[in-house]
């Protein structure tokens, strides 16, 4: 306990030991916030408490701990990477859906009434589409899979996509400021959604904006509704001028 006090009193701050220490801290309060009343809080609570264990076990020089916790430095890192890549992704989204960084990006240049025409032709015709608009994120890590277009957007052309005996009308179309980027791409899903009548195209609206900023439009064939997704939430269904004022506000922050 005398060489742990020791220690502590031989310890001197600089400004950069502030900054490191506040950067720290600003991460796993973003963690905390993201994830509370979530099973993923307890697991990061118990790495928490890890640290703190290999951190004090590194002080005192305990042998015994300093050999297992050597042993499972990098296997624990690497497994830790992918238990929490959900979680990362969300807490980079979270980020960079913070308002400092909205000044510091440009909204994208979208051509919406294009898009709406096109849902509620597709609405009436009684198809199923799901729509993404990539927002300020970058979203080809989520494209794999799907079939390149860059195709310049059109309500025509996002109408005959998802065409039911069109080939690409089963999954997402990626919409990338006036072009539209892939179609038939596959989604995460989310677990949220309770209602037994919202199918996995609904699960994959809500689940895409789990992970990042972009905004999903789904159109379910069944009901010939049009909802809105953003940050995990899905919408009521909407009417056309209610789709485009939530449309304008996400992208352009009047909220």
């Amino acid at each position: 306990m005398n060489d742990l006090i020791k220690i502590f009193k031989n310890v001197e701050f600089s400004y950069l030991d502030i900054i490191d220490f506040l950067l720290l801290w600003f991460i796993v309060f973003q963690f905390l916030k993201l994830f509370k009343g979530t099973r993923t809080l307890y697991i990061i609570l118990g790495v928490l408490i890890l640290l703190i264990i290999i951190f004090f076990a590194d002080i005192l020089k305990l042998s015994a701990m300093s050999f297992l916790i050597n042993a499972f430095k990098t296997v624990g890192l690497i497994a830790l990477i992918i238990l929490f890549q959900p979680e990362i992704r969300r807490l980079l989204a979270s980020i960079g859906q913070s308002r400092i960084l909205r000044l510091l990006t440009r909204a994208p240049k979208i051509p919406i009434e294009e898009i709406i025409d096109a849902c509620y032709r597709i609405s009436e015709k009684g198809y199923g589409a799901l729509i993404v608009l990539q927002n300020r994120m970058n979203l080809e890590t989520f494209t794999e899979g799907g079939i390149e277009i860059d195709a310049k957007i059109s309500s025509h052309l996002i109408e005959s996509i998802f065409y039911p005996d069109n080939p690409l009308h089963d999954g997402a179309i990626i919409v990338k400021e006036d072009r539209i980027s892939y179609a038939s791409v596959r989604l995460p899903r989310s677990s949220k959604l309770t209602d037994p009548l919202l199918g996995t195209r609904h699960e994959a609206a809500v689940g895409i904006t789990e992970l990042c900023d972009a905004i999903s439009i789904v159109i379910s064939e069944e009901r010939q509704t049009v909802r809105i997704a953003f940050k995990g939430e899905l919408s009521s269904p909407l009417e056309k001028d209610e789709l485009r004022e939530r449309i304008i506000s996400i992208l352009y922050g009047r909220q």
